[in-house]
């Protein structure tokens, strides 16, 4: 009876910490993914002497090696990223909704994640901003 007692107190700790894990798992997959796309904005832009022009899918495609009419001639792979069947050539967060990169100025940038309800602008959004290099409140 005890040893009963026990396995049933651990499969639920267990499924406790396992739920937690699965909760983070999106939040910190999405730093980590908009970290990336930061990092490969910075190296394009120390290789070319500026940041890729265009929307966050063409920018993405430059940046994973496609040349989008001569942005990236040398056909430098920044960024590898998981494609979707819905978003073939963007990067998507976990939750599936393809990431924006909008250019505050010529030398900043903020890389967005709508987060798991899937709607931006609002409190659940993971937003990198370039200023501060770091991931601040939308």
């Amino acid at each position: 009876m005890i040893l009963l007692l026990l396995a049933v107190i651990g499969w639920i700790v267990f499924s406790m910490l396992e739920y937690r894990s699965d909760r983070n798992y999106g939040f910190n997959q999405t730093k980590s993914d908009e970290s990336q796309i930061a990092a490969a904005l910075e190296m394009y832009s120390t290789v070319y002497g500026a940041f890729p022009p265009g929307n966050t899918e063409s920018i993405e495609r430059i940046l994973s090696g496609e040349d989008l009419n001569g942005k990236n001639l040398r056909k430098i792979q920044f960024l590898i990223f998981r494609r979707s069947i819905e978003h073939s050539n963007e990067m998507t967060d976990p939750w599936g909704t393809p990431y924006t990169i909008s250019f505050s100025s010529t030398n900043s940038f903020v890389i967005s994640s709508a987060g798991k309800d899937k709607k931006f602008g609002d409190k659940d959004d993971i937003v990198f901003n370039s200023v501060s290099n770091d991931f601040v409140k939308p």
